[in-house]
């Protein structure tokens, strides 16, 4: 289908340098050399940035043409498209274009059936492709639904890009229990296999039975095995920093006697952090030893031959610091009074507001003080592994508390540069590496021709600076174009809807905030 519209394009092209292309012999006055198209249908956006999220390069003054849901065409600075029919021409003077951003970490799904969804605030955000974290069979068939009705146009949501099935929780102890938790997995049409906890056993037969399976391996770190040898195993993508002490306490000299400690039992890594009737996780004192222990053994050459192991075995990490950071930071003003908790229904804002005061209440300062010194190591940690080459991608854990549906993944971009990273890296995780972790750079990771159409169109450079990442002058979602004031209009109408509903049980709201 693309093929055969740029053969018309092409054709056109052919027509418009010996006649007038439909114009009477006026519609080229004025225009002399390069390119002239003729568009009748679709969306022309013209004379905008096209930014290379590969080099960070920028082309100025470019047009595009929009049709079917791809981009058909791009075209230089010296062309003329004419605009005319059902075509819709965007002004793009001062903008820049990029791919539509990608959530590589979500529990969107719980919303499919809510009203509202998160689908208006995650596309006013430039969210147009999320991975689905929680999954199961029923929730396998509700994405496939979501992606079909969102590409017939009968729906205004992200595409679901892959989904897991049922969540190993160490449900299983055995070798075989664990294949036959793989091969049902694979038979309800899961992308992948997410491991949350489990044995060393179950665990390694979880990886062996997922590649057998073709399928990959994702999840929390489990402290039976080493990140390294998690990595050597096959495990493809690491969430959270390997959650728990994750990545930090391998990281660390002391790891041994840490890691023995916690094969014992006698602690138990604070995640996920609701910190409901759980101060005896921060009451500072073997927890507490713990982090110090990390702290002060941390080894900068340890996490760059980490690092290393982790490029040289292909593994990939999503580290959802903005998950990390509320959870250790879960009474801070900066979330307690954020303007943007008017886009949280009631309940689940009056849950968060809830645990935030019993975190003020039940952790010690000298533990809060730890769990806060605990995440710079976690940024560093992260400035590690990117400086060495290891690939990463962005992921908001929407789902958690504080973070907010769609403005979530802008809180991760903040987190991320704050870590040091740059603004390209910054873009890259959102866009170009989610199409390579996918294997679908054909369609996707770059503005380029042919190329599905889901895009965003900024108001300011994002290589110069991931703040402006945020700065939304329109949408384009498989082709449809949301203009900013269709954009603020679907947030505001999400607030009202919330806004206009009654404050349920708290009950109601902790299954949502306590997913992984």
């Amino acid at each position: 289908m693309v093929k055969n519209h740029l053969k018309l394009l092409a054709a056109a092209l052919i027509s418009c340098a010996t006649t007038a292309c439909g114009g009477g012999g006026n519609a080229r006055a004025g225009f002399s050399g390069g390119e002239y198209l003729e568009v009748t249908k679709g969306i022309v956006i013209q004379n905008v940035s096209v930014v290379n999220t590969r080099d960070g390069s920028i082309s100025r003054g470019m047009g595009m043409v929009i049709d079917e849901g791809k981009i058909q065409k791009i075209v230089g600075p010296s062309a003329f498209i004419r605009v005319g029919g059902t075509g819709r021409a965007i002004d793009g003077s001062g903008k820049y274009v990029v791919p539509g951003y990608l959530d590589m970490h979500t529990h969107a799904l719980a919303s499919a059936d809510k009203n509202p969804t998160f689908w208006p605030l995650m596309i006013a955000n430039g969210i147009t492709g999320i991975r689905e974290m929680s999954g199961s069979t029923s929730a396998i068939e509700r994405a496939r639904q979501i992606n079909s009705d969102s590409s017939a146009g009968r729906l205004d949501a992200p595409e679901v890009l892959t989904i897991t099935g049922d969540l190993f929780v160490g449900q299983t102890n055995t070798a075989a229990e664990a294949i036959d938790f793989v091969r049902r997995q694979k038979a309800a049409g899961a992308g992948f296999v997410k491991v949350v906890a489990g044995n060393r056993e179950s665990v390694v037969s979880i990886l062996e039975e997922s590649a057998k399976q073709e399928l990959h391996v994702a999840g929390h770190l489990v402290p039976a095995i080493t990140a390294a040898e998690s990595s050597q195993l096959g495990w493809r993508a690491i969430e959270h920093l390997g959650a728990g002490w994750g990545l930090a306490l391998e990281c660390a000299n002391d790891e041994a006697a840490i890691r023995t400690t916690l094969l014992g039992g006698q602690a138990r890594p604070p995640f996920p952090a609701t910190f409901t009737l759980s101060p005896r996780l921060y009451d500072g004192t073997l927890n507490g030893r713990i982090y110090q222990s990390i702290h002060d053994s941390y080894s900068e050459l340890r996490c760059q031959a980490l690092a290393q192991t982790f490029v040289k075995n292909g593994t990939w990490h999503v580290p959802t610091l903005i998950r990390l950071r509320t959870q250790n930071f879960s009474d801070d003003p900066v979330y307690r009074s954020d303007p943007n908790l008017k886009y949280v229904d009631k309940t689940t804002r009056a849950l968060w507001e809830k645990l935030g005061q019993e975190y003020a209440s039940n952790v010690p300062p000298a533990s809060a003080a730890s769990l806060r010194r605990f995440y710079s190591l976690q940024m560093n940690v992260t400035r590690t592994l990117k400086q060495n080459g290891v690939k990463m991608l962005a992921g908001s854990d929407l789902g958690g508390i504080w973070v907010i549906p769609g403005f979530g993944l802008h809180q991760e971009f903040r987190e991320l540069a704050a870590s040091g990273l740059s603004p390209l890296d910054v873009l890259q995780m959102t866009t170009l590496n989610g199409a390579q972790f996918l294997n679908r750079e054909a369609t996707m990771g770059t503005v380029t021709e042919g190329k599905t159409a889901d895009l965003v169109l900024l108001d300011a450079n994002p290589v110069e600076d991931a703040a402006n990442l945020g700065k939304i002058a329109g949408v384009i979602l498989k082709g449809r174009y949301f203009a900013p004031e269709a954009l603020e209009k679907m947030k505001a109408d999400v607030a009202a809807a919330y806004q206009a509903q009654p404050l349920k049980p708290l009950e109601e709201a902790l299954d949502q905030t306590h997913k992984h």
